[in-house]
Formats: C-alpha cells, sequence, structure tokens
C-alpha cells in the first residue's frame, strides 16, 4: 500500500487553525482576557490599547495570580481551572471554561504574562511568539494577572490586512468592555486608548452608577427600574427607558444571562413588544438587564464567542421579562419630563417637535458665513433654483386649498392621474387609464424632495448654526466612531468640537436639518453599516433630510396639493418607491377591481350593469 493521505496535524498548525475562531479581531482578544481577569475574582481591571489594538493590548487586574507552573500551564491547550468533567459543562458559572483563549491568543501574537498570587515573593512572566515559548522567569510585579499582546496577527498578514482602521477597531474594543463593565457594575474597569482614558466605572455595585459612568449621568438618572422573581430560583432586574427616550439602532440594547452578555432575537423581540404604540417606529427601546438563571437551565457551550447560549423554555421566559418590563413602564416617571436636559439636543435625543417653515427659513438666513477652520464659505444669497430651494421649496402646491377637480399628471415616471380623494389623512386616490392608483404621500413627497436634494447639492455642504450648541453626551464606542469619522462628517457640514471625556459640542449641521433633531440625525448617519467613505454617508444624509421635510402620514391635504405632489412624482425617474425602498404607490387594475365585484366587465365603465 502507498502512503496514507491523512496525517495527524503537527501542535503549531492546529493552535493556527483554533485561533481563526477564537481570535477574529482585537475585540476578541480583549473579551477573552478581561473574561479570564473577572473569573479571577478581580475587583480592578486596566485595560489599554494602541494601534486598534492591532499593535498593543494591556489587560491588567489585581485577581488571584498564578504561580509558575500554573502560568506555563495556561498556555496548553484545554488547559483551565474551571470545570473537570463534562458533567461541569451543564453546571458553568464562569465566563471561560474551554481552556482556549490564551494559547488561541499565543498562536498569533507575541504575548507576555505576567502574575503573582497573594502572599508570593515574586511573581513569573513568560514570554511567548507564534505559539512558541521564549522564555520563563521570575519577575517583580504586584499581585494579580497582567498580559501583553503585541503585534497581533504578525504571523498571519492576510487576516492582518482584513482589519479595520485602528479607530475602528478601538471602538469595537470598547464596545467590548463597556457590555463588560455592564455586565459586572462590581468591578471598576478602565480603558484607555492611545494613552488617552476613554472610561472608567465606579465599581461599586450599582448598576445605575455604571451607566451614568458610561452611557452620560442624564441616563443614569432617567432610565426605569425593573425588578421581578420569574420563578424559583429566577429573577430579573435591571433599566429600561422611559417611553419618551429610544434609539436609532440597538447599541444599547445589553442582555446579561449570569453575569454574561449574550445575544438573544427571542428576548430582545418581546422587550421592544412591550414599547408597541409606546415609541415611535424604527425606534428602539434602550435597556440593561440581568438575569438570574439556575446553570442547569443553559447550555452555553454552543458558540466559540459564547454569545450565543441556549435557554431552556425561552419564549415563556421571554415572555416574562416582557411583562416585568411592561410593570416597570407603569412607573410614574415613564410619563413625567425627563431628569436632566436629555430631551431636545443633549445627547442622541428622541423626536422632537420640528420647526414650522417659516421657522426653517429663518434658520437658512442664519446660516454660518464661514465653516470652522478652512470650511467653506457659505453664500450670503443662494442662487435662484439652488440648494436651498430644495431643502426649503415654496411648494406651491402647498398653498391655498382649492375644491375643484384637479387637473391631470404630466406623462413622465408614471402615467396619467387624476386625484380623487384622499384616505385616512395619508393615502392619495388618483384614476389613470389602466387602473386605481393609491400614493403614500409621505413617501411620494420623500422620493421627490430627495430628487431635487440630490440634483441640486452643492459640491460644499452648507452649514446651519445650532443654537445653542448641542451637547452630545455619547458611549465610549460612539465617540470613537465619531473621531473616525469626523473629517467626512465636517465635509458633509457638521461641526463638532470635543467638550470632555466622551463629549461633543455640535456648533453646526447641515442645512435642511429640522431644528432640534440634529443629533438625531447625526445618529442615524452613524449606525450600521459603517459608512466607508463620503459619497455613502452623503446619500444617507439627503435621505434623512427628504424624509424629515415631507409631508406625513396624518396630514390633511387638499384637492390642488394632491394634484400638486403628482405631478412632482410623475416627474420622478424613481416614482414607485421612497428613497428607503418602501412603496410610494400601488396599482389596482381595473380588470382587478372588477373581480372584487364579480362584474363582468373589464374597466368598470360599461355601463350601469
Amino acid at each position: 500500500m502507498g502512503a496514507g493521505k491523512i496525517a495527524v496535524l503537527d501542535p503549531h498548525t492546529a493552535d493556527q487553525i483554533a485561533a481563526g475562531e477564537i481570535v477574529e479581531r482585537p475585540a476578541s482578544v480583549v473579551k477573552e482576557l478581561v473574561e479570564n481577569a473577572i473569573d479571577a475574582g478581580a475587583r480592578h481591571i486596566k485595560i489599554e490599547i494602541r494601534g486598534g489594538g492591532r499593535d498593543y493590548i494591556r489587560v491588567q487586574d489585581d485577581g488571584t495570580g498564578m504561580d509558575a507552573d500554573d502560568a506555563v500551564l495556561a498556555f496548553a491547550r484545554h488547559a483551565t481551572s474551571k470545570i473537570r468533567g463534562i458533567e461541569d459543562l451543564f453546571n458553568v458559572r464562569t465566563l471561560g471554561f474551554r481552556g482556549e483563549a490564551l494559547p488561541s491568543i499565543a498562536a498569533v501574537a507575541r504575548v507576555e504574562l505576567l502574575t503573582r498570587p497573594a502572599g508570593a515573593a515574586l511573581g513569573t512572566r513568560v514570554r511567548i511568539e507564534g505559539g512558541r515559548r521564549l522564555a520563563v522567569e521570575e519577575a517583580g510585579c504586584p499581585e494579580g494577572t497582567t498580559v501583553t499582546v503585541a503585534d497581533l496577527f504578525f504571523n498571519t498578514p492576510a487576516r492582518r490586512r482584513h482589519l479595520k482602521k485602528p479607530n475602528t477597531e478601538a471602538s469595537r474594543v470598547a464596545g467590548v468592555v463597556e457590555r463588560l463593565a455592564l455586565a459586572h457594575p462590581e468591578i471598576a474597569f478602565q480603558l484607555f486608548v492611545e494613552g488617552r482614558r476613554s472610561f472608567s466605572t465606579p465599581g461599586n455595585n450599582d448598576l445605575r452608577s455604571t451607566v451614568a459612568a458610561l452611557w452620560g449621568l442624564d441616563m443614569g438618572q432617567n432610565l426605569l427600574a425593573v425588578r421581578e422573581t420569574i420563578d424559583e430560583g429566577a429573577g430579573v432586574e435591571g433599566l429600561v427607558s422611559p417611553p419618551w427616550l429610544h434609539r436609532y439602532g440597538r447599541e444599547q440594547q445589553v442582555l446579561i444571562v449570569n453575569g454574561r452578555y449574550v445575544l438573544s432575537r427571542i428576548i430582545a423581540r418581546e422587550i421592544e413588544a412591550a414599547y408597541h404604540t409606546l415609541i415611535p417606529q424604527q425606534r428602539r427601546p434602550v435597556f440593561v438587564l440581568h438575569l438570574h438563571l439556575p446553570a442547569s437551565w443553559l447550555d452555553v457551550n454552543v458558540h466559540p464567542s459564547k454569545l450565543i447560549i441556549k435557554i431552556r423554555e425561552e419564549e415563556a421566559l421571554a415572555a416574562q421579562v416582557s411583562q416585568a418590563v411592561r410593570t416597570a413602564l407603569k412607573n410614574p416617571a415613564g410619563v413625567g419630563s425627563p431628569v436632566g436636559p436629555l430631551r431636545g439636543r443633549r445627547g442622541f435625543p428622541s423626536h422632537g417637535p420640528t420647526a414650522s417653515p417659516p421657522a426653517r427659513q429663518q434658520e437658512w438666513d442664519l446660516l454660518l458665513r464661514e465653516r470652522g477652520e478652512g470650511g467653506p464659505v457659505v453664500p450670503a444669497e443662494d442662487p435662484p433654483g439652488g440648494f436651498a430651494a430644495a431643502i426649503y421649496p415654496p411648494s406651491p402646491w402647498r398653498g391655498e386649498r382649492e375644491e375643484t377637480a384637479a387637473p391631470d399628471t404630466a406623462k413622465g415616471g408614471l402615467p396619467p392621474l387624476r386625484a380623487v380623494g384622499q384616505v385616512l389623512n395619508t393615502y392619495i386616490l388618483a384614476e389613470g387609464e389602466d387602473g386605481l392608483y393609491i400614493i403614500d404621500q409621505h413617501a411620494a413627497h420623500e422620493r421627490c424632495r430627495f430628487e431635487s436634494l440630490k440634483a441640486r447639492r452643492p459640491r460644499e455642504w452648507p452649514t446651519q448654526l445650532v443654537e445653542p450648541p448641542a451637547l452630545l453626551r455619547l458611549s465610549p464606542s460612539q465617540s470613537l466612531e465619531i473621531i473616525t469619522c469626523q473629517d467626512t462628517l465636517k465635509a458633509l457640514g457638521f461641526i463638532l468640537e470635543p467638550f470632555g471625556n466622551n463629549t461633543f459640542l455640535l456648533r453646526g449641521a447641515p442645512a435642511g436639518i429640522p431644528v432640534g433633531q440634529e443629533g438625531e440625525v447625526l445618529e442615524e448617519l452613524l449606525q450600521e453599516p459603517k459608512p466607508e467613505d463620503l459619497g455613502s454617508l452623503e446619500e444617507r444624509l439627503l435621505k434623512s433630510i427628504a424624509c424629515r421635510g415631507a409631508v406625513k402620514a396624518g396630514d390633511p391635504l387638499g384637492p390642488s396639493e394632491w394634484a400638486g405632489l403628482l405631478q412632482e412624482l410623475a416627474a420622478s425617474p424613481h416614482p414607485h418607491t421612497c428613497p428607503h425602498g418602501r412603496p410610494a404607490v400601488i396599482k389596482i387594475s381595473w380588470e382587478e377591481l372588477a373581480r372584487y365585484f364579480h362584474r363582468p366587465g373589464g374597466t368598470g365603465r360599461e355601463g350601469s350593469r
């Protein structure tokens, strides 16, 4: 027989393969190291990163530390102090248990571990590079453990090239540490990015204080408390937002199960269902909820990242959590005025009142003559038919209402239509040669405004003053995203000024954003997918301005306004959807309409049969 084709891989190659599952990017390295520190009983954890974590990561804790033998064994695959047999997998009470993190990290980086247990005179230093041990020696160090990771993926250049920009990677690291800090308010966390402190938490075992340290004092004060016993040995506690406080995305939705941050679409869906009819569509509540469940209810050995776990009777549990949130929302604080200046222009605000057209015109008159340092000069007068006209159009069809029949639309992207009515102050009914057309007035007007703005947009976006400047209190990860996109945001007309830790002053915003909604628009622009260039961010801004300035569902319109909107829509090259892809027009053919009434004719115009 010839030589066999199957061979056992050498340990170094096996470590490289396993590292691909555990170590995806700097944030996953930080997550694994911090979880080890938490399992070691640390009360203070300090994280430092440089180059987004690609160049340097350092995690220092004051936990139990290790002796020399354990320090060496910690880098052996599947060596762990947390479980001893298969039966322990169904009663896991620690964040880590596989014994894969340190060897996986050491396989793709240059790692140094310094550790000293309590009472020992000296500690131990272990240095490993690319999975190969270089040195084990005695060293002086404080009690606890410090792990330094340098040159991540130095020996796998393809993976190193696919990392994002340093600020983007740093933002993801900050997001991971935020969630770990919210999961363990009893531990004091510090995060330093490029030598500058990004945030610190008090470690006083008070969740509200931790939220205030991460997301701002106003947020910490205004969230509603949740505390319910779900079942024997199970319960939920934490903080949820009142109905007037909501966000565009889900970054500030944190679900903790037995001290572990997890993702559960089922539970998150039921929590959001508790806010049905209480917050605007497309907005999300904020919550930090801790579920305390018997370990026997859980299977955490499902995914290498341990973000996804199996929970016994998850649907029933989700319904009970949702009911606990509903109970909290009945708190009178949920319907009163917020504590502190969280509304309006503070932070990323909830929906506020929009300016009337005259007020918006006054805002236009107050445009900055000069933008920041080296910014473009805003012209004193916008040329006729220019960008200002696209933002604040005279809209002749919004003039005095006439009760006479509206004229046919001009030929364009739609066939000639004759408006015949409005339903629910939301939909315009129009008659065409081939059927009945139903037009969503908001989606249609949004499309018209978007096309007009797109056609007239200037090379440099004009900026409107934000007076008084809006104070944006951001989470650490959001703050790093702002820094990443700062030049692009400035090119769009946002004038942002650092104003303390994770805080910015918004002094200017692109012309056309309704007064009081500047921070909200900025939040939308920074949502997933992350903007990669000026063009993609500019298109999002155009869509946002078009949407916010369009007529709304529920606005009553008259016949002349129906006709004017149809004329604008007919001239659009894409009249059938709004810029976000939602339908703007649907058609019911005359034949289909006749079938509903069992009429024999095709158009229903054959007479009075």
